[in-house]
């Protein structure tokens, strides 16, 4: 069988590949399962937080914003992300981490708040004063349904003529002298340039 790319694995990350390469010409999505996200993708609480992260993911996670608010026609019944807000609470002795957090926050997020103890405690009453020396609240952190990103991706990637292949567990790739070779475990092979 041949294709222009073949994409391994078939959750959040394979079937977002899988997606946009779909633009570009034919795709193969293979997963070891017998449905893509068997594994975890669905599974996951997730947020999204403009700081959470290394600088590289704070700035990917702050790019890819416009489009889970807006995400192409077609592409989910329901919003991918719900507002929730965040609080990241530090405990007596964290001062120092409370302060770098914050230095992080704000070069992250123009939205951050630097919360007092009287603050913590007026939002989150069960936390006790004396273990608490504040926090930093996020108020744009959202919800993200993981679920309903994944079906979105291999709803457009099947749309846009791609195939998804499940039971196709990768045994090989190798590069040769006219494409890419991949062997599947059952035997099956693959090609692409």
């Amino acid at each position: 069988m041949m294709a222009d790319y073949v994409v391994v694995g078939a959750g959040i990350a394979g079937a977002s590949v899988a997606y946009h390469l779909a633009l570009q010409g034919q795709v193969l999505l293979l997963e070891r399962e017998s449905q893509p996200g068997y594994h975890s993708t669905g599974r996951s609480a997730a947020m999204f937080m403009e700081t959470y992260g290394t600088a590289a993911i704070r700035a990917l996670t702050r790019a890819s914003r416009a489009f889970y608010e807006q995400p192409p026609a077609h592409f989910t019944d329901h919003p991918i992300l719900t507002p929730r807000g965040a609080m990241h609470v530090a405990k007596t002795g964290q001062e120092s981490e409370l302060a770098s957090a914050w230095d992080a926050a704000t070069q992250s997020s123009s939205r951050v708040e630097l919360l007092s103890v009287p603050e913590v405690l007026e939002r989150c009453p069960v936390l006790r004063a004396e273990l608490t020396c504040g926090a930093i609240y996020e108020p744009d952190a959202m919800d993200m349904d993981v679920h309903a990103l994944h079906q979105g991706y291999l709803r457009g990637f099947r749309a846009r003529g791609g195939q998804v292949m499940g039971n196709a567990e990768l045994a090989s790739a190798q590069r040769g002298p006219s494409g890419w070779m991949v062997v599947l475990v059952d035997g099956r092979t693959l090609q692409a340039p």
